[in-house]
């Protein structure tokens, strides 16, 4: 996992931004609680003369305001990082940045010379950002100084494996990039680097990194760290402490450090309404055009649902046309197709082509509009004609059972984590482990929790949850499972070793969902009749139209 916080589509702040003072134009802003979504995908979007956020708590607007780490924002109702809201913004002299192209997925964990044209972009964002927690939130907040989680770096013993500089007078530069035929590791390259200026602006750290390395010279290096391992936040820490160590010869050590805190005093969770003819002032933005695209059959060996982009061109692998309908219209499961089993099974790898001068990386953002271009591909290219309906089928309802969870400190913040608590074990990345899933949740309620449970058990909930257990009060706890592909693997593996040894199948490890929820939490998943929307093909084409 590259980008670890529950959404593609994170801004991580590089650099710190001067805000530019803003004259007392009128705020035109579009801003609502967002609509139930089967994934939370937090996302920013940057085009011209318009910001758009997706999925945004307000921890997560407060900190982009302020260009602050999200551990730098106390206080506030315990609400502030769980409920989430779509925002759009008209700034008339924002202009869309020019994305630097580069090979491979990935967060780049340095801002490389002269790549800061989003950061200037954000100058003009920030304030007005400000601006609606202000007017539309009712925001107040006050800075103190306080002792906060951050990284300190030193040299390991045996001193620091760099090299100085071969020219020191050549102006200091780091560049990230994809390791050649392995996706799971990246490399940042830097020449006449001093240790200073590189920790100042390594952003792959989730908290504050504090030089105290001793080292003042340039110096050359390469720093390649594998994230095959990474799922989580800590996942990621221990990749990069393992890769300090062992290649620069870097100690890194996590450390309270003194820190200016934004103190939150006040604010709504509730904005106030937006003006009756915002759809007028901040209209749709355009359609996301293509120039070309191209389908043809997979081959067997294809991946499936891989989606890759590079320069101007999107390219989707191993889809099959019930795969495009969920993911162009985000149906939670392809159940909400009518007749689903009988849409053709063959796989395809589709070539989108966008104008050149737009960036395939920097279009991904919107989401909106990548999925409305997709949509309108499917619909042309398979001569798709349908309407929506309502069928009844089975969903899941969360009922008590023998509720094992701790009631949560009530002033904690609400929240919903992958990976273990704090100071928890990880039950995930052990060696041998049976389970590919865990989460944690503090201080939530049940509706709460069943709110956002399709999201974090991903394929193994199709759709909403209905909260039936009954139980007041917040909570928090830990879930770890194994998904059914996961318990599949397991049980194939437990009947092979017993072959092998010539004796009775011993029983396969792991632990599903339902059991998970039983045994871990005292809670039940049961499933009952639901009517849910279902989209009713009226026409389509068994294959799709030739290039």
């Amino acid at each position: 996992m590259r980008n670890i916080c529950l959404a593609a589509g994170c801004h991580f702040a590089f650099f710190v931004s001067t805000l530019v003072a803003q004259t007392a134009a009128p705020l035109i802003v579009d801003v609502h609680p967002s609509p139930y979504r089967p994934a939370i995908y937090y996302s920013t979007n940057i085009s011209n003369q318009r910001f758009d956020m997706r999925d945004a708590t307000l921890l997560e607007m407060i900190t982009l305001a302020w260009n602050r780490r999200s551990e730098t924002v106390l206080g506030g109702p315990p609400w502030i990082d769980f409920y989430r809201f779509d925002l759009a913004a008209k700034i008339d002299s924002l202009k869309a940045p020019k994305t630097n192209p580069v090979s491979g997925a990935g967060p780049n964990p340095v801002a490389a010379s002269g790549e800061n044209q989003e950061s200037n972009s954000y100058d003009q964002i920030n304030p007005v950002i400000q601006r609606v927690l202000a007017q539309r939130f009712h925001f107040t907040y006050h800075t103190e100084n306080k002792p906060l989680p951050a990284y300190v770096i030193t040299q390991a013993k045996g001193g620091a494996k760099l090299a100085e500089a071969k020219d020191p007078t050549a102006a200091m530069n780091c560049r990230w990039e994809q390791v050649k035929n392995t996706q799971s590791q990246y490399s940042v390259t830097c020449t006449s680097m001093t240790m200073d200026k590189f920790i100042s602006m390594f952003g792959a750290f989730p908290h504050l990194v504090v030089d105290r390395t001793g080292l003042k010279k340039p110096f050359d290096f390469t720093l390649t760290v594998d994230d095959s391992e990474v799922r989580t936040l800590a996942d990621n820490v221990r990749a990069l402490t393992d890769a300090f160590a062992k290649q620069l010869g870097l100690a890194v050590t996590a450390q309270d450090v003194p820190q200016s805190a934004l103190v939150v005093d006040t604010v709504d969770r509730t904005p106030t309404p937006n003006a009756p003819d915002i759809a007028k002032q901040i209209p749709p933005l355009p359609e996301l055009e293509f120039e070309v695209a191209s389908f043809k059959l997979a081959a067997p060996d294809d991946p499936q649902w891989m989606t890759q982009m590079q320069g101007s061109q999107i390219t989707f692998r191993g889809w099959t046309l019930q795969d495009l309908l969920v993911h162009a219209w985000e149906l939670p499961t392809g159940r909400m197709i009518k007749d689903v089993d009988s849409l053709p099974k063959q796989r395809y790898t589709i070539l989108v082509k966008l104008p050149p001068d737009i960036d395939a990386r920097a279009a991904w953002e919107d989401r909106d509009q990548v999925l409305r271009m997709l949509q309108q591909l499917v619909i042309d290219r398979f001569e798709i004609k349908y309407h929506w309906g309502e069928q009844t089928q089975d969903g899941w309802a969360l009922r008590a059972d023998n509720p094992k969870m701790k009631k949560a400190d009530p002033n904690s913040r609400t929240s919903c984590e992958d990976g273990p608590a704090a100071g928890e074990k990880d039950m995930v990345h052990i060696a041998d482990s049976p389970y590919d899933n865990q989460f944690h949740c503090q201080n939530v309620t049940m509706e709460q929790f069943a709110d956002v449970l399709q999201a974090f058990t991903r394929t193994e909930i199709k759709y909403r949850v209905l909260d039936k257990t009954g139980l007041a009060g917040s909570y928090d706890f830990t879930v770890y499972f194994s998904s059914t592909s996961k318990l599949q693997d397991e049980s194939k593996a437990a009947i092979a070793a017993s072959q092998q040894a010539g004796d009775a199948s011993s029983p396969a490890a792991g632990m599903s969902l339902q059991d998970a929820f039983r045994k871990e939490l005292g809670l039940k998943l049961e499933k009952q009749p639901m009517t849910e929307p279902v989209m009713i093909l009226d026409h389509y084409d068994q294959a799709p139209t030739a290039n």
